[in-house]
């Protein structure tokens, strides 16, 4: 895969799945992208396996920002 497609790819995944979270829990994108931007760094830095760190952020984004909600 060409990097520049690929980087360009998961840019746009992010994007759709910061903004799908968002729009689920009815939060500006600006407050669920810096969580996703965190727990993504966390996650991919021990990260062994690659193919399911979006999953695992999403999960972790949400549950977070639940817990934030809550707290409130």
């Amino acid at each position: 895969m060409n990097p520049v497609n690929g980087d360009r790819q998961a840019t746009e995944s992010r994007k759709a799945a910061v903004g799908s979270l968002a729009r689920e829990l009815d939060l500006p994108v600006e407050q669920v992208e810096r969580v996703y931007a965190q727990e993504s760094a966390r996650i991919e830095a021990d990260a062994r396996i690659k193919t399911f760190v979006p999953v695992v952020v999403a999960s972790r984004v949400r549950a977070e920002l639940r817990r934030q909600q809550q707290d409130r």
